[in-house]
């Protein structure tokens, strides 16, 4: 746990749009599903230098030192996701990424709410296949954004 990132921290969250349905609508096929979207997102965090420090059904949050290592893991799920041949059911992935202050506790749970609320927020209001980033996490990318990004900003979610 002494390599999480405490301080400044760069969380990406993710969620899979319309999750439950899925599962009520092809129950057989969904736990292999589930489990190569785990695949991709942990290969894409681990991958780009993050931290995995809770799943919560099929929601992943991660940390991470830099933003920029977040928006590559964030980059490159998503591409890994659009390239996967889901079937019966599409899978689409939602993301969000804020930059603030946040401490890793023993329990490896952070602490931080103002900057846990927020990222969890910017989250949900992306669609599947989005990813959304803060004005925060933002301005600490704007120099390395790759060009085929199209960068919107966020302000405040609260």
């Amino acid at each position: 746990m002494n390599n999480f990132p405490s301080g400044s921290v760069t969380f990406l969250f993710t969620d899979i749009e319309g999750s439950t349905k899925l599962a009520q609508e092809h129950p057989d096929a969904m736990p292999p599903l589930f489990a190569r979207h785990n695949e991709i997102l942990r290969q894409a965090i681990e991958g780009n230098s993050g931290y995995v420090f809770q799943i919560v059904g099929d929601s992943f949050c991660a940390s991470f030192h830099s933003a920029i290592d977040a928006l590559n893991a964030a980059l490159d799920a998503q591409r890994a996701l659009h390239n996967e041949a889901w079937s019966p059911a599409p899978i689409k992935v939602r993301m969000g990424i804020h930059t603030g202050k946040a401490e890793i506790q023993e329990s490896g749970e952070y602490r931080g709410y103002l900057t846990m609320s927020q990222v969890q927020r910017l989250m949900s209001a992306a669609h599947g296949g989005q990813v959304l980033i803060s004005f925060a996490a933002r301005e600490l990318v704007r120099d390395e954004m790759p060009e085929e990004v199209r960068c919107a900003t966020w302000a405040n979610a609260g």
